[in-house]
């Protein structure tokens, strides 16, 4: 039986949850990674309140102005 690696940089969210559910050791970083996204998404949501902007104009403002590479 083949034992699949770690998921690779273009892994889906699928690949990857399926191989943080399989090793338990990764749980206590996954739970931090989870909790430090969200607290960062309800800052920026906060943010964008403050200012007086719909989160998808901030969004679409920021792409526009966005460096091209």
């Amino acid at each position: 039986m083949k034992r699949s690696g770690k998921p690779g940089p273009n892994a889906t969210l699928r690949e990857a949850l399926i191989y943080v559910a399989q090793h338990p050791r990764h749980w206590p970083g996954f739970a931090r990674v989870v909790v430090r996204h969200f607290y960062a998404k309800g800052r920026f949501y906060v943010m964008c309140w403050r200012a007086g902007y719909r989160v998808s104009t901030v969004r679409r403002l920021a792409r526009e102005n966005a460096p091209q590479t």
